[in-house]
């Protein structure tokens, strides 16, 4: 009786709640705008132009974590030179001026 108990507890606790599972990869429209720093007409734009695929549910607009985190803008680094190559530049351009 007492292995029956463990097992079945066991199983139980490895159910996972869907609803969970749905909220780690899936957001919703306003989270969207928040995460990508965007206005609801612009959602509606990336919407329009396939940039972004809604799931519907309940009358609203979900979508994949993934998707919008794709279209999160992350600026380049500018590459640090060395002093070396600021010199030879400075030197290349000098020359030019004679």
């Amino acid at each position: 009786m007492k292995s029956m108990i463990a097992h079945l507890q066991s199983a139980i606790e490895t159910l996972k709640n869907p609803v969970d599972s749905f909220l780690t990869k899936w957001i919703d429209t306003f989270e969207a705008m928040r995460m990508l720093r965007i206005s609801r007409r612009t959602i509606d734009n990336y919407i329009k132009a396939g940039k972004l695929k809604p799931v519907r549910l309940n009358k609203r607009n979900h979508f994949a974590v993934t998707e919008v985190q794709s279209l999160v803008h992350v600026p380049e680094i500018p590459k640090i030179k060395s002093f070396k190559e600021d010199i030879q530049r400075i030197i290349q351009a000098m020359s030019s001026l004679k």
